[in-house]
């Protein structure tokens, strides 16, 4: 899994595949471990890489009650 960095953080050595752990934003990583990738994207500290999340919001229409 691939994703990309949003912000920055101390994550573990072994799943992040560097050295000191510590990944800066803006870097895209390759991830073995994808429950380990979907919590630092649902964290917010990372996104998917290949464009596979929605890019907008889509309008809603509102529920019509009877």
């Amino acid at each position: 899994m691939k994703i990309k960095v949003l912000w920055g953080f101390e994550g573990d050595p072994d799943k992040v595949k560097v050295n000191n752990g510590r990944v800066s934003a803006g870097e895209i990583i390759e991830l073995d471990d994808e429950e380990y990738g979907h919590r630092l994207i649902g964290k917010g500290l990372a996104a998917l890489d290949d464009g596979a999340a929605p890019k907008a919001n889509k309008q809603s229409k509102p529920n019509e009650t009877k």
